[in-house]
């Protein structure tokens, strides 16, 4: 079993204050992740992309100038950046709105059509009830039926 390190307090000082007294890197050593990198240049990809240049030789430019990535990579990054920049939807895609306004208008209906103090069953299910007091089956709407394993007890 892995034994947990333990370090005293005057050890982390230490190094807090070596941390504290390194000098600032110049910006040319600053390493850069691809993702971070392809978000900053994604324009100019765009921009060679309408020009008539293809992702592959978009790779073999890079390249030229030490920058080694597949054009995988280079595409996998670009469509990141791309949902990364696109505004969220906060009500879903409008294929999801038609659908639930579907549901409410006819789950509004249903509702209106019972009379008297019959209750009012979820047709989501199919008629079927979606739970029964002191039922062993449990089922929700969006969900299969559950049922316990009594054979084996």
């Amino acid at each position: 079993m892995p034994m947990v390190k333990s370090f005293t307090q005057a050890q982390w000082d230490a190094a807090s204050r070596r941390l504290d007294t390194l000098p600032a890197k110049p910006a040319h050593e600053h390493r850069v992740n691809v993702r971070d990198a392809i978000k900053s240049m994604q324009a100019q990809i765009s921009s060679a992309q309408k020009k008539g240049y293809t992702l592959e030789e978009i790779v073999h430019q890079l390249a030229q100038d030490g920058v080694e990535i597949s054009a995988s990579t280079l595409r996998y990054a670009m469509q990141r950046a791309a949902k990364e920049n696109r505004p969220v939807q906060a009500e879903g895609t409008a294929v999801q709105r038609a659908t639930t306004a579907a549901r409410t208008q006819k789950g509004s209906q249903e509702r209106s059509s019972h009379t008297g103090n019959k209750p009012v069953r979820n047709t989501q299910d199919r008629g079927k009830a979606v739970s029964q007091q002191g039922s062993m089956v449990i089922r929700d709407a969006f969900s299969f039926e559950i049922t316990p394993d009594v054979e084996n007890l």
